[in-house]
C-alpha cells in the first residue's frame, strides 16, 4: 500500500469517526441550585422527566447535579462550584436560589422554576416578555396577591380562625418574602384575623415557633413559602396535627397539610426542561419570554381535618379540585 494511499484512508476514517466521537462526547450538564432534598419536589421530578422526554439520558449525554444541602448558606459554594466547573444552564428552585446565582454568574444561562413571585421587580429580566438578561423561566405565582387569596381561603375553611400565626423567611435575600408579608399584615383585618408574625432566619427559628405554638396561643398556622422551610415541611403538617391546628403551607407536602392552592409544580418543571432544552440548542435565555402558571388547584384533605377535629363548610368543598380522603 503505497504511502498516499494510507494516508488517504487514514483520512477518510477521521472524517467518519469524528462526528460520533464529537456527539458521544457531548454532555450537556445542569446544575439545580436549592436547599433541602429538592430532587423530591414536583418541580424537580418535572424537570428531570422533562429533559429525559426530550432526549437527554443520565449519565450518557447529560449530567444533572442536584446537590443535597439543608440551609442556604451552603448554596453559595455550590453555585460557585457550577461556575468553577462550567455548567451549560443552572436551575434554581427559589427566589432566594435564583438572586444568589444571579449574583454568583453573569455569563451562565440560568432557569428559575419556581419560588420566583416577580422577576421584573426583584431585577432578575428586564421585562416578562423581553428578559434581556442570563436569566428566564417560569414565575410559581401570578404574583404575591395570591396570598391574599389563599387567607381568603383559609378563612373560609376554618370559619372560627380569629389568630394567626404567619411564619415567614425573614433573611431579606429574597424581597419578595416580605413584600407578601406586608400583603397578608395589610389583609388580614379585612377578615377580621389578627396576626402574629413569625419571622424565621434559620432552621432552628422555624424548630423554636412551632415548639412555642398551641391552641392556647393560635387558631392557625399559615406559611409563605420560602425554600428555607424546605427541610421543616416535611414536620410541620404533622406538628400541626398533633397540636390539632388548621395549617396552610408547604405546597410539595399537601398530602399531610390541611389545604393548598397552588400551581401544578410537576407540570411548571416539565415547562423548565423544555427552557433548558432550548438553551442547550443555542437560544439566548434573554430571547425566551418569563412564563407565569396558567393552572391552580385547590386541594382540601380530609383526613387532615378530621384528626384536628375540622369540619369543613361544604360550600367550600364543592369548589376544590382535589379532596383527599
Amino acid at each position: 500500500m503505497t504511502k498516499s494511499k494510507l494516508l488517504w484512508l487514514l483520512a477518510t476514517f477521521l472524517l467518519i469517526t469524528a462526528p460520533i466521537e464529537a456527539q458521544q462526547s457531548r454532555i450537556s450538564r445542569v446544575g439545580v441550585l436549592g436547599p433541602g432534598k429538592i430532587e423530591e419536589l414536583p418541580p424537580i421530578k418535572g424537570l428531570r422527566d422533562g429533559l429525559r422526554d426530550a432526549g437527554y439520558v443520565e449519565g450518557k449525554n447529560l449530567l444533572l447535579d442536584i446537590p443535597n444541602v439543608k440551609t442556604y448558606d451552603e448554596l453559595r459554594p455550590v453555585a460557585k462550584g457550577y461556575v468553577e466547573k462550567q455548567v451549560n444552564v443552572i436551575v434554581p428552585h427559589g427566589g432566594t436560589a435564583t438572586g444568589l446565582a444571579k449574583e454568583i454568574t453573569k455569563e451562565i444561562p440560568i432557569v428559575f422554576i419556581w419560588g420566583v413571585t416577580d422577576p421584573v421587580r426583584a431585577g432578575l429580566v428586564k421585562s416578562l416578555a423581553r428578559p434581556e438578561t442570563n436569566i428566564t423561566g417560569l414565575t410559581s405565582y401570578v404574583g404575591s396577591e395570591i396570598f391574599g387569596k389563599r387567607l381568603e381561603l383559609f378563612k373560609e375553611l376554618v370559619p372560627n380562625l380569629r389568630r394567626l400565626a404567619v411564619l415567614y423567611n425573614a433573611r431579606g435575600e429574597n424581597p419578595g418574602h416580605l413584600r407578601t408579608a406586608a400583603l397578608v399584615r395589610e389583609t388580614a383585618p379585612k377578615l377580621g384575623l389578627v396576626i402574629d408574625e413569625k419571622p424565621a432566619k434559620s432552621v432552628d427559628d422555624v424548630d423554636k415557633v412551632l415548639r412555642n405554638l398551641s391552641k392556647e396561643t393560635t387558631d392557625g398556622i399559615f406559611i409563605i413559602d420560602s425554600g428555607l422551610f424546605g427541610e421543616p415541611c416535611k414536620k410541620m403538617p404533622m406538628i400541626a396535627i398533633q397540636k390539632r391546628l388548621p395549617f396552610w403551607g408547604c405546597a410539595s407536602w399537601v398530602e399531610a397539610a390541611l389545604v393548598s392552592y397552588e400551581p401544578d409544580g410537576y407540570s411548571v418543571g416539565r415547562r423548565g426542561a423544555w427552557y433548558v432544552d432550548r438553551i442547550f440548542k443555542g437560544t439566548k435565555p434573554g430571547d425566551l419570554p418569563v412564563e407565569r402558571p396558567m393552572k391552580f388547584e385547590f386541594v382540601v384533605n380530609l383526613k387532615t381535618a378530621k384528626q384536628i377535629g375540622l369540619t369543613i363548610p361544604p360550600n367550600v368543598l364543592v369548589r376544590a379540585d382535589k379532596v383527599i380522603r
